[in-house]
């Protein structure tokens, strides 16, 4: 629902939200309204319960009218129950023949399509063509199968209810007569003439030969008049074809005999064709003074004696072939379908002609053969299949057709959704509803005959129809109360079907009531304040009808904000009144304005929708926002004011409030400001000059009772301060220093004398100001603290501007200096007197309370004697040290200075010089040591020579170390490598070597190395397997196809490049020609294993790899390996650098532990560990 962000304090309340029916919309009950046929059930689909929805849609001019809306305006949508949607037709399985002396077609199955909630309630027959049947089982197809040779009655072989005969003329001793029974295809009869052998190539079929199949006929109902049909199959035999090259003498018939009489006869050598079924059609047949019992014969017989040649061609083929053996030796037809009926059809009450249906029957009446009957199931068949059953007492023929009246039951949708069940409406305050019924037709050409019928209540009125193309078609649809039907003629098309309608709005009148604790009672109001108790009371009727109300009432209390306050529903089970349930206006949690009550009431079916409005006042009060509302003369002054509902704290900026302010005997309007939640105007204080002015602000705001505000506008002098330049340099602790300001006023630029200054922050207590007249004022400060300060220094006198200014400043120790008062020569091992003075460096003032410290140090750092140096006078400092030998290592004489807030500025030393007295040496030498001067002179030698060697031992390994030390340190510093194409960009190889290297971060390198194709392409072959700096931690070197880019932590060595160039090369030998296409691939698992192989070997790879101890016994002085490792209990497996750490951290040199891992490396007694095998890509997460 959309809300206007400015709402006038008005009438914003009907923007209903949704409105929550309480009651079971299943409700069985019947409706107390004018609707007395209709009940608010709806059709149950798989027990589902369709939750009712409702919506309200409010015209935007709402939020900013101050008049009362118009009820239509305000739209309350949701849903009802369903209506019954039923879906008919009738199923047609089509037309039958039937005969009742063999059953066929007597039964007929409908199924019911029960799955998708179709069932039926009446099966109808038509009957046509109804005959009594005279013979019986003409359709021969049921009996005892086989051949009769020469029968004579009482055969062995027939349909039941028939016999054969034939007779045989002696003519020829060799003939025979055959009469059979075949069941397949439905079942027939054979009657054969098998002729004598003439001659070598003829046979002969004498006359008066017959073989018939015969049946005893009761003449009931009597008759002398019949029609005779049959099927009948010419197989062997002769054809007197029109082209045949030889004539037939003689003739064969199938013949008809009724009591011994010929009363029809084909003959057969007329016919053009052998081997198909023909039909002989109607045949009449009169038989005068026919008794009640008579003797039906039909087969076949030799009319006139044949002869007939197999080499002969009487049918006249086009190839004039001779007909064959088959068609001389024999004669043979098939019949079938016999039917014998009597031109005047049966009386239906004869016959006990009935249709049924299991427990149900009914019978079939009519007249001239022509009948109907129908059943109808008042609980309907819902599961198939129906079983019609015909029968008769009579065989009777007869053709029909049958039919089952279905029915779906089916709830309306409210949307062209199947899931949605329920009738849409829309309804406005007092108006009625606006009704939308949604039904899908989602089959064509099932049923014949297809309606729609939609129920709904009687009071439901005004419809409209529309087909799937929302096309108008509510002309064609027959409508009557309660009832739509949608006919067949337009139900061609799929889709959905809407009907429109409208129900009548069940609101009566509602009746707004207010507490009063006088009477004590309700008293109806339209006025109200905070802590009155309130309930609305509602009619719900239509016409005179007033339902009963078992079903909720909703109430809901809008605020004039839109916002809904409070809901509640309430059942009566009164007739046609309801009371909502009582509330009491808060203070806090309402707002004043125009209010609405809006009460929805429907059972499913009938809808009663409207609104009570009333007002509700509170009381409002006026707040400046900014209570300083000083100004200079001559410049507008902006009051700010909040205006608020005292009693719930809401800003009040409604259109239709007004703020009106007194000045300079005029108005000034305030405008609202709905970004900042406030009022504004200005206030020109040029049209009143300098001093205070109080104004009389009133504020005008419809439900607000107000009171004025009083404030005070001070208008002063511009002013504007004069102020230093800096301090630009660093201040001295403890210095004084001063600096000048000019406080003056604006226009005429006259000081403004007498002003107070006020030092604000930390560092205010170490100024001083004086004013030193004419608005002059001098600021003198002395800091006592180290660090970055700031002060904030305010000017300020009534009438005047106040001026501001922030003096910033960096405050430093004193520097201080040495100075030496004496020499720093003297006798060896004598006493020396040194004395120094310590000044200020700026002021050579003396520093006095001092902390001074004299260190003699060794030239190797090693500390002779410290001394603390007395101060003997202001700054001066000395002490007395015994001079050092002189000839040996010189040593240094350093001065350390400590006081708070003071430092050196620069470290103080200087040599000592000690003097040598020779005389005095050597006598002490030559008493002292006489008797080992020889033994020392071969010692000397020999120590002098050994420190020689050791020398150079020790210079050699410290070399050696560094080497390794480098190698190791270049590995580390490698991050990554990757292999790109280089025209392509396409990466061939990488590895990542550190985690946290993301693939994000990979394609950015990428990206930027690829940045530079330009300069690989224009270099030239000879330029390959040079280095080229992309940025100071990646290099690229190319060969003829390929870049490989090198990723470090910091600037490569100039070894780390050369192994970078070595790695490249070996790369370019073995890809660059396999590359010089545009690869389509990454390098396959055995191209890994060989890159990761030249990655050990050329660029220290195999340092970063995780190791074992081999099992190879570690000779003496590399056990310590072994001894380390057993200290990290939980590590099977190291890296390097962890092992030199640990050897370190156990006393062994640096030097020593590169020494040692390199020589248990390159002698394999510990051993790299690889993450790949012979068949797979490298399995380490650091590579691809």
């Amino acid at each position: 629902m959309k809300f206007n962000k400015e709402i006038a304090l008005t009438i914003m309340l009907f923007f209903i939200v949704p409105i929550f029916l309480s009651a079971d919309i299943h409700s069985n009950e019947t409706s107390q309204s004018s609707d007395t046929n209709f009940h608010s059930t709806y059709y149950e689909e798989n027990s589902r319960c369709f939750e009712p929805k409702s919506k309200i849609y409010l015209p935007e001019s709402y939020y900013s009218s101050t008049e009362e809306p118009s009820p239509e305006s305000v739209i309350n949508t949701g849903t009802l129950n369903p209506t019954i949607v039923e879906q008919v037709g009738y199923q047609n399985i089509g037309d039958f023949v039937a005969r009742t002396d063999t059953g066929i077609n007597l039964l007929q199955e409908f199924p019911i399509d029960d799955e998708n909630g179709w069932q039926a309630s009446i099966a109808e027959i038509d009957i046509w063509n109804l005959n009594r049947l005279y013979i019986q089982n003409g359709t021969v197809d049921e009996g005892y199968p086989g051949i009769n040779v020469n029968p004579s009655g009482n055969v062995t072989y027939h349909p039941l209810g028939w016999d054969a005969y034939s007779n045989d003329t002696t003519a020829y001793t060799d003939d025979a007569q055959l009469a059979g029974y075949d069941v397949s295809n439905g079942g027939y009869v054979i009657v054969e003439s098998q002729g004598g052998k003439v001659g070598q190539q003829a046979f002969g079929h004498a006359a008066g030969t017959r073989i018939v199949w015969s049946q005893l006929v009761y003449n009931n109902p009597y008759t002398e008049d019949f029609i005779l049909n049959f099927d009948y199959f010419y197989l062997r035999g002769p054809i007197d074809g029109l082209t045949g090259l030889h004539d037939i003498t003689g003739n064969c018939s199938i013949v008809i005999f009724i009591n011994g009489a010929n009363v029809w006869n084909m003959s057969l050598l007329l016919l053009t064709q052998r081997g198909t079924w023909l039909n002989t059609g109607d045949i009449p047949i009169s038989v005068p003074g026919l008794p009640s019992v008579f003797l039906f014969e039909l087969g076949l017989i030799i009319d006139e004696s044949m002869v007939l040649n197999k080499e002969y061609d009487y049918d006249g083929d086009p190839l004039h072939l001779p007909d064959g053996i088959v068609n001389a030796y024999s004669i043979t037809a098939y019949i079938d379908d016999i039917i014998l009926t009597g031109v005047m059809s049966p009386e239906f009450d004869q016959l006990e002609f009935q249709m049924n249906i299991g427990d149900f029957s009914s019978p079939i009446t009519g007249s001239l053969g022509v009948g109907n009957s129908s059943i109808t199931n008042p609980d309907y068949w819902t599961t198939g299949p129906v079983s019609l059953v015909i029968s008769a007492n009579t065989s009777v023929i007869f053709e029909y057709n049958a039919r089952l009246f279905c029915h779906r039951f089916l709830n309306s949708s409210w949307t062209n959704d199947i899931h949605e069940k329920g009738v849409h409406y829309s309804i406005s305050y007092d108006e009625s509803a606006e009704l939308d019924i949604f039904t899908y037709l989602g089959f064509i050409g099932v049923y014949d005959e297809l309606q729609l019928r939609i129920y709904c209540p009687v009071d439901w009125q005004n419809f409209t129809v529309y087909n799937s193309f929302l096309n108008d078609v509510t002309s064609s649809c027959y409508i009557e109360s309660g009832y739509v039907l949608i006919p067949t003629i337009l139900l061609g098309v799929l889709g959905w079907w809407q009907i429109h309608c409208q129900s009548p709005n069940y609101a009566g009148h509602a009746t707004i009531e207010r507490y009063d604790d006088v009477l004590p009672g309700y008293i109806e109001e339209t006025e109200f304040r905070s802590d009155d108790n309130a309930r609305l009371s509602v009619y719900i009727e239509n016409s005179g009808t007033e339902p009963h109300l078992s079903d909720p009432v909703n109430f809901t209390w809008v605020m004039p904000d839109s916002s809904i306050w409070h809901e509640s529903s309430t059942t009566s089970n009164l007739v046609g009144s309801a009371d909502s349930s009582s509330i009491t206006f808060g203070p806090t949690n309402t707002t004043a304005g125009y209010w609405g009550i809006l009460y929805l009431w429907t059972n499913g079916t009938e809808l009663a929708y409207s609104c009570a409005l009333f007002t509700l006042k509170h009381e409002a009060t006026l707040e400046l926002v900014y209570s300083d509302l000083g100004t200079v003369v001559g410049q507008p002054v902006t009051v700010v004011l909040r205006f608020y509902d005292i009693e719930n704290g809401q800003f009040i900026l409604n259109d239709g409030t007004e703020i009106i302010g007194t000045w300079a005997a005029g108005n000034v309007i305030f405008e609202p400001n709905v970004v900042k939640n406030w009022w504004q105007a200005d206030f020109d204080t040029l049209l009143v000059g300098a001093g205070d002015f109080e104004v009389s602000i009133v504020s005008l705001a419809p439900y607000f009772e107000t009171s004025p505000l009083i404030v005070t506008i001070t208008s002063q002098y511009l002013t504007i301060l004069d102020t230093p330049n800096g301090p630009l340099q660093p201040l001295i602790y403890g210095h004084e220093y001063s600096f000048n300001f000019v406080y003056k006023i604006d226009y005429d630029e006259s000081g403004v004398d007498d002003a107070l200054v006020e030092v604000l922050e930390e560092g205010s207590d170490w100024v001083t100001v004086t004013n030193t007249g004419n608005g002059h004022y001098n600021v003198s400060l002395i800091p006592l603290g180290i660090g970055d300060y700031g002060i904030r220094l305010q000017f300020s006198k009534e009438g005047y501007e106040n001026q501001t200014h922030y003096l910033s400043f960096l405050v430093n120790k004193v520097p201080i200096k040495v100075n030496f008062l004496t020499l720093l020569s003297g006798p060896e091992l004598g006493p020396l007197l040194i004395e120094i003075e310590v000044l200020e460096v700026d002021t050579n003032q003396p520093v006095i309370g001092a902390n001074v410290t004299l260190n003699i140090l060794s030239k190797g750092g090693v500390l002779y004697a410290s001394e603390t140096m007395v101060e003997e006078a202001d700054g001066i400092y000395s002490t007395t040290i015994i001079m050092p030998i002189a000839g040996g290592v010189t040593h240094s004489a350093i001065i350390f200075v400590q006081k708070d807030n003071y430092e050196l500025t620069q470290i103080f030393s200087d040599t000592l010089v000690p003097t040598v007295d020779t005389n005095a040496r050597l006598v002490q030498a030559i008493m002292n040591y006489s008797t080992q001067i020889a033994f020392m002179v071969g010692v000397v030698g020999i120590v002098a020579g050994g420190q020689k060697y050791y020398s150079r031992k020790r210079l050699a390994k410290q070399a050696k170390a560094r080497v390794i030390k480098a190698r190791f340190t270049d590995a580390n510093n490698l991050l990554g490598i990757i292999v790109l194409h280089k025209l392509s960009g396409v990466p061939i190889y990488s590895k990542i070597l550190k985690g946290g290297l993301e693939e994000g971060m990979l394609s950015a390198f990428i990206t930027a190395i690829m940045h530079f194709r330009s300069e690989f392409e224009v270099i030239g072959s000879t330029d390959d397997y040079k280095i080229l700096p992309i940025s100071d931690i990646v290099r690229a070197v190319p060969t003829q196809n390929l870049v490989c880019a090198f990723i470090t932590i910091t600037s490569a060595s100039l070894g780390q490049e050369t192994r970078m160039i070595s790695f490249t090369r070996a790369i370019g030998m073995m890809l660059d020609e396999a590359l010089a296409q545009r690869p389509t691939k990454v390098a396959d698992a055995k191209t890994v294993k060989t890159l990761e192989w030249l990655f050990d070997d050329f660029v220290d790879g195999a340092l970063l790899r995780d190791y074992q101890i081999g099992e190879k016994q570690l000779p003496k002085h590399l056990r310590c390996i072994e001894e380390v490792m057993k200290l990290d209990s939980s590590a099977e497996t190291f890296k390097l650098i962890n092992l030199l750490r640990l050897l370190e951290s156990c006393g062994i040199h640096e030097d020593d532990a590169y020494i040692l891992i390199m020589e248990a490396l390159e002698l394999e007694y510990i051993l790299p560990i690889y993450h790949y095998n012979e068949d797979s890509s490298v399995d380490e997460s650091s590579s691809s």
